[in-house]
């Protein structure tokens, strides 16, 4: 792993360097996943898994809540930077995603996913289902508004990223003796690690041909291990 870890830091440091003519390395940065990622989308959801009240957010940019369950930035928001752009993918159930704003990317993240799709239902979050679903009506506006050409461009080239499991783990395996008794922690990391394998290479490809993908290799790693690390902090 820290190998992985040491590839991708020098990843994102070239990334920083390439940026030199003042736009984004890439047209647009889209997200999906769990808490480590939402930006607010469970702000406007029926759940208790929210961080829109002090004293989260006090360290952001703006010094307020925004739904981030951290106290400033986030791992994307982070990337964002290093990518380019100047402001970061809004949550697509935001007041912020809308018109042009939209074109460089959403972030599709809702706390308390996972890549078990009844994790998500047992807090009223988006599942990685209905995230794919919204993906799909945000590539309707983005042809709407720029064309299905100039689209197809911003799909193709864009950076998909996404970060779930450990509320798979935290909110429902370690608490449900209906999981916990029937499968082993690895026995349930094999079943997330299949969710995961056919989100990246079936269900997100059907939307998006030849998209670029890149994935958080901590999370991807972290499913093969009894203590998945989740970003639950004030």
């Amino acid at each position: 792993m820290g190998f992985l870890m040491s590839l991708l830091g020098g990843f994102l440091l070239a990334m920083v360097f390439s940026v030199s003519n003042g736009d984004p390395l890439v047209p647009a940065l889209c997200i999906f996943g769990d808490s480590v990622v939402d930006v607010g989308n469970n702000n406007n959801l029926s759940t208790l898994i929210k961080a829109n009240f002090p004293p989260y957010g006090r360290d952001f940019v703006t010094h307020k809540p925004t739904g981030r369950f951290c106290n400033g930035k986030l791992a994307t928001d982070f990337t964002a930077d290093y990518l380019g752009f100047t402001s970061y993918p809004p949550a697509y159930l935001s007041r912020e995603a809308r018109g042009k704003r939209v074109l460089t990317g959403v972030n599709f993240a809702s706390a308390a996913s996972g890549y078990y799709e009844r994790t998500a239902r047992l807090f009223r979050a988006l599942t990685l289902t209905h995230q794919l679903k919204y993906y799909k009506l945000w590539q309707r506006k983005v042809v709407n508004l720029v064309g299905r050409t100039n689209a197809t461009n911003i799909f193709s080239r864009g950076i998909h990223l996404i970060s779930a499991g450990s509320s798979d783990f935290m909110q429902n395996y370690y608490i449900n003796p209906l999981l916990n008794r029937v499968y082993s922690p690895d026995q349930f990391s094999d079943i997330l690690m299949k969710s995961y394998s056919t989100f990246v290479q079936v269900q997100l490809p059907l939307l998006c041909t030849n998209c670029y993908h890149f994935f958080n290799c901590y999370h991807k790693l972290i499913l093969k291990s009894e203590q998945p690390a989740g970003n639950y902090f004030a």
